[in-house]
């Protein structure tokens, strides 16, 4: 129960309980000392019931008074009836009326456009949160992105009308000729907006400001708080009273809009005043108005946006083409989570969210880093001078390219030939690809681990670990080097500007993963074009089978040490030269004298070693080869070499001493696929099916990110809707969805996914891409089942993890969860953590959306967002 200490706390709380007495009571007025109720006829003791239950206590229904918090003070309650409905009228736009609203907009003016240009709203509950510095980082990035576009300038409006800051930063020596004030004034006293703009728009025509660029300098048009001091301090008209005139109340976004046509302006920017004020209330609840939020970390910040975002949201709906609100998150430093405020901003929209498959949240909170260069600066050019550089100014860049100059859909149809054939290369050559037995002319992508491989070993023997998860491409990478028959061949293929003189570094397989008579082929080819040399010992066409016979054969013998596992591995390549060889020095001799060097390739150790989580023994024959063997090999010899293709996790359960160490000797050829990578990856394989899609001027290989985005547009579309829908970025969201909360995403989980997304064409919503949103959203959803199938194949402990989250109770599998809800045990929590499919957040538990699918969870409100961003905040950070 509210304290009641004036008139208006008793008017607060009857407006807050609209609901409960709008079907009895008409309307009320309140007074210093008196209600009325204006009531139905014959209701007047359902009245005083209701205000019993609102009042409780406080209200004497024998007296109809209304006791207040001071001693001896009231209210006193008259009843009037009413013979039929009041007529109230449409409410301003104001904090004050929206308050006791359940919308805050009028339904018409949801269907409506302004008459002009757009019109852009910066706003921050707090001063000093960097809202000017945002809306100054906008003007830029428009003027950079104008130079190539040639679009129209920028009308800058500076609303503020408490704490003036634009204004002072362009203030020139002449006083300017026109303010925002006498704007409002000119707004007040006129009926008719055409008699304002004819009336204004010359004058405000001539206050322009250069904003210098890279290239040029670009003008934009700017319209001051005011004109001289007595404006400010003696103020006549105010946004407030201007909503509050007749038939005005929506006037100001109009005026805006329309001047901004009548200047050849692209669009109106406004500065707003800081906080719940009615300064900028008419504009924040125009639904026409464009609104950016500005806010930094801090808690009295935060709090407030949300406040004024649970406002902002009532009412409005919340699809692809809704102006919806935007967060820019700025002054976050490296050290500050902002995940978790994230999650709190994008939980309020959810509130009013009703489609839950809508992305339109996804992207809804921009972050700007924290840059000191900013925070002290005296004027406009050393703003914009040091923003050039900044990441604020990078994102803010961004925003304003995908936003504002994307071209409206059918300005420029791209024609797609034969879409529905298009759709089907993709997915034959993505099914072929989805293991290693694919087409043997595909060629390996060139990524950092691979470059780092050849740069490391151009002249020398390789002898090295290659690390990876499953499907990372170890197996594909395995059967190109042995396709290539010599390192040196592999080598040239992969960088046309290296040439080996000479090529001496035979690939021979030891161990391979069983994968078809296709790479048995290989296999047999290769051993085939070895014999040829001119060395005593010859290899058998079945090295592999022998080998893996006789490591097996091992393992029933029982437990053994590192030693014994050494001698095992030697013997093993001794072997496979019929015996002709005592010691690897004997095939060192033979090797030099015949001017080879041999390479030998391991893949498949998790077929043979399939407990290493617990069996010692396991534990050392790995340790022995990949640490004891390469150790000596690297040391004693010159013409032998190892690559061993291993997953990371039998890596880690296998060295328990200095694994990180380990870690480090090879991490650099860690077959892991960043960000980037990943992208590279999609319109590379892509490009196969439909030469031509990468129109960049350098190979697809070093193409820069911007190129790779360009392609990808015509892949998947800029957002999963339209180009200027508030959908999610496409390219995000997939990343997101296909990753773990490690950031790690494989070769598999791309090509897994585009064999999916192209199963059927699907319905051609958008022609500017193959790829439609809802093939995409499916896809995850595939792409989930196999991902963690796969994943319980490869660590059993995960898959009984898997398993009992599986099993929950449809209560239970719920984003978030917690630690009672599977009561899942330190060592789980663990392997589940250290495997990226947990992430605890406040005692909040979370899955990736790559195992939700699987695992049949669903997501609360606003805990989809927060785990798209766990997994985007990893990535990017890799």
């Amino acid at each position: 129960m509210l304290l009641l200490y004036t008139w208006k706390d008793v008017e607060r709380l009857l407006r807050l309980n609209k609901s409960v007495w709008s079907d009895t009571i008409l309307d009320i007025e309140t007074y210093v000392n008196e209600i009325i109720i204006y009531i139905k006829k014959d209701t007047e003791g359902a009245a005083r019931t209701i205000l019993n239950n609102i009042f409780q206590s406080k209200y004497d229904s024998s007296t109809d008074k209304i006791s207040l918090d001071f001693p001896g003070e009231f209210l006193c309650v008259f009843f009037e009836t009413e013979e039929t409905e009041l007529k109230t009228g449409a409410k301003a736009p104001l904090f004050k009326n929206v308050l006791y609203q359940q919308s805050a907009y009028r339904d018409d003016m949801l269907e409506k456009n302004l008459p002009g240009v757009p019109v852009l709203a910066f706003h921050s509950y707090k001063g000093g949160v960097g809202r000017t510095l945002s809306l100054l980082a906008f003007v830029r990035a428009w003027s950079s992105l104008r130079e190539a576009e040639e679009t129209k300038k920028l009308l800058i409006v500076d609303a503020d009308l408490e704490a003036p800051g634009i204004t002072w930063l362009t203030a020139a020596e002449e006083a300017p000729a026109f303010s925002y004030l006498d704007l409002l004034e000119v707004t007040q006293e006129k009926q008719d907006i055409n008699d304002i703009i004819e009336t204004v728009s010359s004058v405000i025509a001539e206050q322009t400001v250069k904003i210098e660029t890279e290239k040029s300098i670009v003008e934009h048009i700017v319209l001051p708080t005011y004109r001289y001091i007595g404006q400010l301090l003696d103020m006549y008209s105010s946004p407030e009273s201007l909503a509050g005139s007749y038939n005005k109340k929506y006037v100001l976004a109009e005026v805006l809009s329309r001047l901004g046509e009548k200047v050849n302006a692209a669009m109106v920017l406004v500065d707003l005043r800081a906080g719940l004020s009615e300064f900028s209330a008419p504009l924040l609840f125009d639904p026409r108005v464009k609104k950016y939020l500005v806010t930094s970390t801090s808690y009295q910040s935060v709090k407030g946006t949300e406040l004024l975002l649970e406002q902002l949201c009532k009412g409005l709906p919340l699809t692809e083409n809704t102006l919806i609100p935007e967060i820019l998150l700025t002054m976050v430093q490296p050290h500050i989570n902002d995940v978790d405020i994230k999650s709190q901003f994008v939980a309020v929209f959810d509130r009013y969210k009703t489609d839950d498959n809508l992305t339109v949240t996804d992207d809804i909170v921009t972050v700007l880093p924290f840059a000191s260069e900013l925070v002290h600066l005296e004027s406009l050019s050393k703003i914009m001078n040091a923003l050039r550089e900044r990441d604020l100014y990078r994102e803010v860049l961004e925003i304003v390219r995908n936003h504002y100059f994307v071209k409206k859909e059918g300005s420029e149809k791209i024609v797609l030939p034969s879409r529905n054939e298009i759709i089907k290369r993709i997915h034959h050559i993505a099914s072929e690809q989805i293991t290693a037995e694919g087409n043997a002319s595909f060629k390996v992508l060139m990524t950092d681990s691979i470059q780092n491989l050849i740069k490391k070993y151009k002249t020398d023997v390789p002898n090295t670990v290659v690390m990876g998860a499953k499907g990372s491409g170890k197996t594909f990478l395995y059967r190109e080097i042995l396709r290539s028959e010599y390192w040196e061949s592999f080598i040239e293929k992969m960088d046309s500007g290296i040439t080996c003189c000479i090529r001496q570094t035979v690939a021979v397989p030891l161990l391979e993963s069983a994968y078809g008579n296709e790479f048995q082929e290989v296999v047999r080819n290769v051993t085939n074009h070895f014999n040829t040399c001119t060395l005593k010992g010859k290899i058998k066409t079945s090295i592999c089978i022998d080998a893996k016979n006789e490591l097996m054969e091992a393992k029933k013998q029982g437990n053994h040490d590192l030693l014994d596992w050494k001698k095992i591995w030697k013997t093993l390549i001794l072997n496979a030269f019929g015996n002709v060889y005592a010691s690897l020095e004997r095939l060192e001799e033979d090797l030099a004298a015949s001017q080879i060097r041999i390479v030998f390739l391991i893949d498949g150790l998790e077929d043979i070693f399939q407990e290493t989580t617990a069996n010692i023994s396991e534990q050392n024959a790995i340790v022995a080869l990949c640490r004891e063997l390469i150790g000596e090999i690297g040391t004693k010899y010159s013409h032998i070499g190892f690559m061993v293709f291993l997953r990371k996790d039998i890596a880690r359960d296998s060295v328990k001493v200095n694994f990180e160490q380990f870690y480090t000797i090879y991490r650099a050829y860690e077959l892991k696929w960043s960000s980037t990578e990943a992208l590279r990856l999609a319109v590379w394989l892509v490009n196969q099916a439909v030469p031509g899609l990468y129109q960049g001027e350098s190979s697809i290989e070093f193409a820069p990110k911007e190129a790779l985005d360009k392609s990808l547009e015509l892949l998947w579309g800029v957002k999963l809707g339209k180009k200027t829908s508030n959908e999610a970025n496409s390219s995000r969201w997939i990343l997101a969805a296909l990753s773990d909360f490690n950031g790690q995403l494989q070769a598999r989980d791309i090509i897994r996914f585009l064999k999916y997304a192209t199963a059927t064409a699907g319905t051609d919503y958008y022609e500017d891409r193959y790829l439609m949103p809802a093939e995409i959203k499916k896809a995850v959803s595939k792409c989930s089942v196999e991902k963690v199938d796969e994943t319980s194949q490869e660590i059993k402990a995960l898959k009984q993890i898997f398993d009992k989250l599986k099993n929950g109770s449809e209560a239970q599998r719920s984003l978030p969860f917690y630690s009672d809800t599977f009561n899942l045990s330190a060592s789980e929590e663990k392997l589940m953590k250290q495997e990226g499919y947990l992430r605890v957040e406040n005692e909040k538990y979370y899955l990736p959306e790559i195992a939700r699918h699987a695992l049949n969870f669903k997501y609360e409100k606003g805990a989809r967002p927060k785990v798209l961003s766990l997994t985007l905040k990893q990535h990017y950070s890799l």
